[in-house]
């Protein structure tokens, strides 16, 4: 016996994976924290914050377009 329930289709939504304007913020204040932590810290960092400064224009500039 073949259980009909098993292969019926399902509604898919695509906007469930899609990173919305307020998403970017917190990933934005999430990376401001970190940032402030390895400034504070007493490892050479430098490259690693200069990196996130680059990170921080190109998601202020995704904010600004959404």
């Amino acid at each position: 016996m073949i259980n009909r329930h098993l292969y019926r289709t399902v509604g898919y939504n695509r906007n469930k994976g899609v990173l919305l304007k307020e998403d970017y913020i917190f990933i934005r204040e999430c990376l401001e924290k970190h940032l402030e932590n390895i400034q504070l810290s007493n490892d050479d960092l430098s490259r690693e914050i200069d990196q996130l400064k680059v990170l921080f224009i190109k998601l202020d500039h995704t904010i600004g377009r959404l």
